[in-house]
């Protein structure tokens, strides 16, 4: 990149991270809001500690399940400063805190009541009913979205997870009105403001934005095999839509319609595999991963798409930049990597770049002409190591481990930016490796698929 470039790249990266300490500012001042405004405006009355923590568990618990939808919105005003990867991180770890808040409330009451009576009983109002049918699909919600991968397939889990906003206003009417801390305007007020945050976060992002979307389809202008079980599509804008704007390495929300397939209207997350530079078109390379991947050899050229994106941060041009990389790669998790790597080689980046891409087989590498032409140009100044796992033949076989990332760039890995991008369990053992190996958290950058 130029000096423009480079200059305005730092730029991007220093606005992001103000903007990004701000967002957890307001955030954890917007869950304690009920905490200040009661203690400000309501009078508070001489009940024990255990009842007075129980109350204010509730207050911040019902805060925290009004900020969910907010946080699952994809609203690239937070997403574009944290990677869309990491802001599901924290949702999901939000919802943990909640759930811990919202069934620790009852409880503390019965302690403090000395009796198990609003835990057991059957004779209990309405009201207390509504609390007890929202925590009980609440802890439901919890456990499958802790267990989600084992439990339950995704779609399946994403349909329950619309059941939402019942559990929402469950615990909306049940602190209304039997809510102590909520009896009086102020409070009433800021419980009015935060379930509508939530209700208007969860109608835009699920009804009136995909209908605005699907109101101007894209088209699959080309599908190009690139291996056994590999597709590329390529992805135009309709008429008088401007091209996608993105990053190297970052992904999007694909929906395909293909006419009669059962699979039309499901929504399904892939990278970007081309670069901003390829021109008005975008491409995102798939793997036979599942039931609907096995079906994309079949999408035709014309078939209509739906497109959200840009999102996520696994690139070279919005994290911290360097002279030095290492990229990992597992399988299809080449797809962000290429990006990057078109992208570099397509502005002349004056870099060193070594990949390391495992893979089964050699019938599984994808973009291997392509990697093979980078490597034979001037910048970046690249090659490329390939290690199959299940298969005999003249290059280096097993795994990415230790010895092959020393064998391919030295053991001092704290010059180096390092991206890895494969399966989970590869990932997971190569973090503590990298980290071993001299790479420090701000030059060790991962993209997980699964959300």
């Amino acid at each position: 990149m130029g000096e423009k470039g480079s200059q305005a790249a730092g730029d991007r990266r220093r606005d992001s991270s103000s903007a990004a300490v701000g967002f957890v500012v307001l955030y954890a001042l917007i869950i304690m809001l009920p905490l200040i405004v009661s203690a400000l405006t309501v009078e508070r009355i001489a009940d024990s500690f255990i009842k007075e923590l129980s109350l204010s568990f509730a207050l911040v618990g019902f805060a925290i399940l009004a900020m969910q939808p907010v946080m699952a919105a994809r609203l690239k005003a937070i997403t574009h400063h944290y990677g869309f990867d990491m802001v599901m991180r924290f949702h999901k770890a939000m919802a943990v805190v909640a759930v811990m808040l919202v069934v620790a409330h009852p409880i503390l009451l019965a302690i403090d009541a000395g009796s198990p009576r609003l835990l057991i009983s059957l004779e209990v109002s309405g009201i207390v009913w509504f609390g007890r049918i929202g925590l009980l699909l609440l802890l439901i919600m919890g456990v499958m979205g802790i267990w989600q991968r084992r439990l339950i397939d995704f779609q399946r889990w994403r349909l329950g997870h619309n059941s939402a906003p019942i559990i929402l206003v469950l615990v909306f009417v049940h602190s209304w009105i039997l809510g102590y801390y909520v009896q009086d305007t102020p409070m009433q007020t800021l419980w009015v403001v935060l379930l509508g945050a939530a209700v208007v976060a969860y109608v835009m992002h699920k009804v009136v934005w995909p209908l605005r979307r699907k109101a101007n389809l894209w088209n699959v202008r080309s599908v190009k095999q690139e291996t056994h079980n590999a597709w590329t599509l390529e992805i135009e804008p309709p008429e008088g839509t401007e091209p996608l704007e993105y990053e190297p390495g970052q992904f999007q929300f694909l929906t395909l319609y293909r006419g009669d397939d059962r699979y039309d209207g499901e929504e399904h997350h892939f990278t970007i595999s081309s670069s901003p530079t390829s021109g008005p078109t975008h491409t995102s390379t798939i793997k036979v991963a599942g039931d609907f991947t096995s079906t994309i050899g079949e999408t035709k050229d014309g078939d209509k798409a739906m497109v959200q994106a840009p999102f996520g941060r696994f690139s070279y041009t919005l994290n911290e930049p360097g002279d030095r990389f290492l990229m990992i790669a597992g399988g299809i998790g080449i797809t962000p990597l290429m990006s990057n790597l078109r992208h570099m080689r397509d502005v002349g980046l004056d870099v060193d770049v070594t990949l390391l891409y495992a893979n089964d087989t050699e019938a599984d590498i994808v973009f291997r002409e392509e990697l093979d032409e980078i490597a034979a140009g001037e910048k970046p100044r690249f090659r490329v190591v390939h290690v199959l796992s299940e298969e005999d033949w003249d290059g280096r076989t097993g795994r990415v481990d230790r010895d092959l990332i020393a064998d391919a760039v030295g053991d001092d890995l704290s010059r180096h930016m390092v991206y890895l991008c494969g399966p989970e369990d590869m990932m997971n053992e190569l973090m503590p490796v990298l980290e071993d190996m001299g790479v420090t958290p701000d030059r060790l950058y991962n993209e997980r698929f699964w959300l």
